[in-house]
This record gives structure tokens, C-alpha cells and sequence, in this order.
């Protein structure tokens, strides 16, 4: 095939799993009981005699579409492409790929096309749900067109950066962190930029609307009257510029192919923190025996136990395959260096007190403190006129501050378990005396304490605005109890959803994938609910049944692997009592908001530390059967 045998492998294989034919079916499905929920809250049981309105709702319907097809290839599309990359550098694959006589082109478009086919037809599969708006009236067909432009550049633009992203780090959490974390200043950055210099243009498009996709798709719902030639329109533009910009990152990405790759931080090279221990070890390495070497083995990180033991093997006189340079120029003077005490849980010893994910997250840090900052500057700025910024539409600042706070969290949760089964670790760790306690709460807190800053900034944010009476007391301890419960659940949700999942891709997806629906379908309901203007009787029947398929789709993503009753049961309950927790914070009952959410979530997260605590051994295949 003219394109490379990537996409030819990806036509010829893509096909054949079941889920892609569910996918695309599922999301029509879906699309169309929006469009039945849609028409209960506007219009109800009553009959339509006015064509005025079948166009106002054509209008508010494809604004709904557009923005939620818009969403979802914005979060799903960059995260497709940086999996797709980072899988195989865990499994070791993405050197072997190196070593063909494939081009730096080939690869790089190959991967990119390849993890962009599924994400197209479920775009493509629901064009045709679109066009029946354009029936109704309020819209053209010309409109739907432009949308499904600016949609896919949007998408294409998105995986082009994943894949960059990706191919330039090593680790899946630091691609998968930072591909979330670029999308998110990709749109905040511009936003910011057109608030300092609102008069800034390009090709006499405004800056928001050739650059924002949000705000281009707005434009192509409500066009300018001042836009009348068709090579100055704001989808025009906007697909120009996003596709030059996918074309230069592809370039990059080629170019810096084999520069990149393999990394420096590759798990079995880690040369920059490797280097650091090895020169630690020199120092030790005369007044240790050979007992002190197994010693030290168990007390050192268990990823890297068999390699530090290489290296005093080494140097010591023994063996091994290792060569490690001496040192003796550098070595200081003096009584040796006690080595470090490992605690009663190794695990949680190693994510806390060693640099088990390197030192290259606080890239990662970094861009998220300069976010909250941004978000905190612009919600104190804009509200400072508003009697009551949280009941406007200020009050999306935190929320968006906390949901990226949950997607981090949840990413690290995933990673922390999929990295240790790609690299090969996994299998040393069932070997040991761990326990499954052990196991479980050192990666969860450990999770949790690697993305701390994650954790102390919104919550000493809520602190400050208690403290300048922007909210009471009581909401405030509401909010961080809430918020703390939320990050527990974040990450033990990527736990659970690493240990079901076996193939690491599959449980990244699944995991950011589920906190992605719960946030989005949250976000829909309260779209609906507001539309309606509250009244909620009409449209009853219509959201039991769109709440029932979440339902069904929850279990099926958490469950489905290892069925258990508790994960049925808040399975079912989580979409309905998330839609009252909905009604109640719109109603400003924010004290029965807390309780359903907290015994609702707080449930959700025993259901699956419960069991990954008591049937750790056949969730991860150290048995298949118990045994009798």
C-alpha cells in the first residue's frame, strides 16, 4: 500500500474486533437520545404547529452536538495518538519498529493515521445524525460541513501533538500528563492572549476564533455578517492554520525520530538516573561483602534491584555483563555513607522516597502551577464586581481547575500499575513476600503523593476563598472533603481499571475514559436540566433512559473483567445519583450534594479497593483458581 504498511496493517486489522462496529453504533445511539432528551426539555408533549420553533430546536440541538463531538475529539484523539506510542516503548517494541528499513516518515504518519481510524468513523458514523439538524432548520448544510472541518482539524491537530509529545518522552504518565496538560493551554493560552490584546487578528479572522477551536465552532454556528468572502471565514482559517500546525509537528516529530529514540530515560538504560546511583554505589562498593550486596538488593528499588546488584557484582570483582567505570578520583574521604532503610511497605516507600518516575514530572508540575495560577488570576479578576461568583458562570473556573486536577491524578493511578507489567516488573513483584495491602495502598498513595501538587493547590485555593468570604466556612470544608474523596477515587479508579486490564493501552483508555463520560455526562445533564428551565417532568422518562445506558456502560468498562455485585451495584446507581447531586447543587442544596455524592463515591472507591485488596492474587493471575 502507497501509504506504508503501518496503515495498511491498521485497515486490515482495525476491522476485525468487535468493539469497532459497537463503538460507532453506540455513539449514534447515543446522539439520538440526546435529540429525544433535547426535545422533551424544550418542547415536551405538546404539538409543533410553528416552524420557528422546529428551527430554535435544530439550532440548540446541533450547538449540543457540536460542542460534545468537539470535546471528545479534543480529549480522545491526542491521548489515542501518545498511547499508541507509549505502549510500545513500555513493551519494548517501539526499537524493533526502529530497526526496520521503514522510513521517519513512514513511522511517524503510520502511527498517527493508525490511532486515528477508529476516532474518524465514530466522527463519520455520526454525520449522519448531524445532517437530520440541518431537516429541522436553524442550520444549513454548508454549516454542518464547516463543523465537520474544523472537528477533524481539530482531531488531527490534537493526535499530531500526542504523538509528538510521545515520541519525545518515555514514560506513559509523562506523555499522557502532558498531552492533557498541552490540550488544556492550547485552548487556556489562547483565551489569555486575546484577553490581553483583544484587537489581534489573523488573515481578519479575531485570534480566538482562528485558534480556539470552541470559539470557531461558535463562529460557524453564528457567523459574522462581516465574513462574507469565503477564504476569510473563521473555519477557513482555523482548519488552515490547524492543519500547518499538525504538518510542522509531524515534521519535528520525523526529523527528531531517531534522536529521541531510544530515550535517555529508557526503563532499562536510565542513563541521567542511573548515572547518579551507580556513582553512589562505587562509593559503597569496597566496604560491602557479599552478603551486604543481597542486602542491599531487597532495600533497593525493586525495578532496579537486579541491575544495582549487577553493579556492585561489577565492580566487586564478579561476572555479569555490567561495565561501570571506577571512580576513584571522586571518591570523598571519610566514614562510609549509610545506605537508605526501606519501610514496612517497600512499595510505598519507593514512590515516596526515591525518583521512581524520574525527575522529568516536574515538566509536568510546572505547566499545571502555571494553569492554577492563570485560572486563579482570571476568576479573582472577573469576580471581582459579582456578589455571588459561584452562582455564575465563574463558577466553571474551579470546577475545570479540579476535573484536570482528577485527570492527572487518574493517569497516574493507571500508569503506576501498567508500566511495572510492561517493563517486566510486575512479575518480580508476585514472586515476593508483598501483600496485597502492601501492594495496593503503596501505589495508591504513592499516586497521590506524586501528583501532591495536584492535591494542595485546590484545596488551599478553597482555603483562600473561605478566608476572603467568596464562600462560607461550612461550603468550604463541603468542597475539600468532597474534593480529597475525589482524588482517592481518581486514582483508585486507574488502579482498578490497570489491574481488569491487562493490554496497557486498553486500560488507559478505560480509565481516563470512564472519569471523562462521569465529567461529561455530568456537564450534558446540567445543559439539559438548565435548558428546560427546571422543569423536570417532561423530560423524566427521556433521562431515566439516558441514565440507564450510562449505567450499563459503566459496568461493562469496570466490571465486565471481574464482576462483582458491589461494582453491579454502583454501577447503577452512580449516573442516578449524580443526576439528583445535579438537581441539588442547581437548587443550592449543597449539603444533600455532599452526603449523596460522598456515600455514592466513597461506596464506588471500597468496591474496588475491597477487591483488589482480597482477590489481588487471581485479578492479576498469580492463580487462575482458588484453591479448594
Amino acid at each position: 500500500m502507497f501509504a506504508g504498511p503501518i496503515i495498511a496493517r491498521e485497515f486490515l486489522t482495525a476491522p476485525r474486533p468487535a468493539r469497532f462496529y459497537i463503538t460507532r453504533a453506540a455513539f449514534a445511539s447515543v446522539m439520538f437520545l440526546l435529540m429525544w432528551t433535547a426535545w422533551q426539555s424544550l418542547i415536551g408533549w405538546r404539538q409543533v404547529q410553528d416552524f420557528g420553533v422546529l428551527a430554535r430546536f435544530g439550532g440548540v440541538l446541533y450547538l449540543l452536538f457540536a460542542l460534545l463531538q468537539l470535546t471528545l475529539l479534543l480529549f480522545f484523539a491526542p491521548l489515542s495518538a501518545a498511547t499508541s506510542i507509549s505502549h510500545e516503548k513500555d513493551r519494548r517494541t517501539f526499537v524493533l519498529l526502529l530497526m526496520t528499513d521503514l522510513s521517519d516518515l513512514e513511522i511517524v504518519l503510520g502511527k498517527l493515521v493508525a490511532s486515528f481510524i477508529q476516532i474518524m468513523t465514530v466522527l463519520v458514523a455520526g454525520l449522519p445524525v448531524l445532517c437530520l439538524c440541518a431537516l429541522l432548520g436553524g442550520i444549513s448544510f454548508g454549516q454542518v460541513g464547516n463543523l465537520f472541518a474544523v472537528t477533524a482539524a481539530s482531531g488531527l491537530s490534537g493526535g499530531a501533538l500526542g504523538l509528538l509529545i510521545a515520541l519525545w518522552r518515555d514514560r506513559t504518565f509523562q506523555s499522557v500528563s502532558l498531552t492533557i496538560l498541552m490540550v488544556v493551554v492550547s485552548v487556556v493560552a489562547v483565551e489569555a492572549i486575546a484577553f490581553w490584546l483583544p484587537d489581534l487578528s489573523l488573515f481578519g479572522v479575531p485570534l480566538v476564533e482562528a485558534l480556539n477551536p470552541y470559539r470557531a465552532t461558535l463562529a460557524v454556528l453564528y457567523p459574522s455578517p462581516e465574513q462574507t468572502s469565503a477564504w476569510r471565514t473563521s473555519s477557513f482559517v482555523y482548519v488552515t492554520i490547524r492543519l500547518m500546525f499538525a504538518a510542522a509537528i509531524l515534521a519535528v516529530g520525523t526529523i527528531m525520530l531517531r534522536k529521541w529514540n531510544p530515550g535517555k530515560s529508557e526503563p532499562r538504560e536510565q542513563r541521567e538516573e542511573v548515572l547518579e546511583e551507580r556513582l553512589e554505589v562505587i562509593d559503597e562498593v569496597e566496604e560491602v561483602s557479599g552478603r551486604d550486596l543481597l542486602q542491599i538488593a531487597r532495600q533497593a528499588d525493586v525495578r532496579s534491584a537486579a541491575e544495582r546488584v549487577g553493579e556492585l557484582s561489577t565492580v566487586a570483582g564478579e561476572t555479569t555483563g555490567l561495565h561501570v567505570p571506577r571512580r576513584a578520583h571522586r571518591r570523598i574521604a571519610g566514614p562510609p555513607r549509610p545506605y537508605r532503610q526501606a519501610w514496612d511497605n517497600p512499595v510505598l516507600w519507593r514512590e515516596l522516597m526515591t525518583r521512581a518516575y524520574g525527575t522529568k514530572p516536574l515538566i509536568i508540575k510546572a505547566i499545571y502551577v502555571g494553569l492554577f495560577a492563570l485560572g486563579a488570576y482570571a476568576f479573582h479578576a472577573l469576580a471581582a464586581g459579582v456578589d455571588v461568583p459561584f452562582a455564575s458562570n465563574l463558577a466553571l473556573i474551579p470546577i475545570a481547575v479540579a476535573i484536570l486536577s482528577l485527570m492527572i491524578i487518574n493517569a497516574q493511578g493507571v500508569t503506576a500499575l501498567t508500566s511495572e507489567r510492561d517493563s517486566g516488573a510486575l512479575d518480580l513483584l508476585l514472586v515476593t513476600e508483598l501483600t496485597p495491602a502492601q501492594f495496593i495502598f503503596g501505589k495508591l498513595y504513592g499516586a497521590l503523593y506524586n501528583c501532591k501538587e495536584m492535591v494542595i493547590l485546590p484545596v488551599a485555593w478553597v482555603v483562600v476563598m473561605a478566608a476572603m468570604r467568596l464562600m462560607s466556612v461550612e461550603n468550604a470544608v463541603l468542597a475539600i472533603v468532597g474534593f480529597l474523596l475525589l482524588c482517592h477515587f481518581a486514582a483508585m479508579l486507574g488502579l482498578h481499571a490497570a489491574i481488569t486490564y491487562v493490554n496497557s493501552r486498553t486500560a488507559v483508555a478505560h480509565s481516563l475514559g470512564t472519569l471523562f463520560f462521569l465529567m461529561a455526562g455530568i456537564g450534558v445533564c446540567a445543559f439539559l436540566i438548565i435548558l428546560s428551565d427546571r422543569e423536570f417532568g417532561r423530560q423524566l422518562l427521556s433521562f431515566m433512559i439516558f441514565i440507564g445506558a450510562g449505567s450499563v456502560a459503566l459496568f461493562v468498562s469496570l466490571g465486565a473483567r471481574n464482576p462483582s455485585q458491589a461494582i453491579a451495584l454502583v454501577s447503577i446507581l452512580t449516573p442516578f445519583w449524580t443526576f439528583y447531586c445535579v438537581i441539588a447543587l442547581i437548587n443550592g442544596e449543597f449539603m444533600g450534594a455532599f452526603l449523596f455524592g460522598s456515600a455514592l463515591y466513597g461506596f464506588f472507591l471500597l468496591a474496588m479497593l475491597v477487591p483488589a485488596v482480597s482477590d489481588f492474587d487471581i485479578a492479576l493471575g498469580r492463580t487462575n483458581a482458588i484453591q479448594g
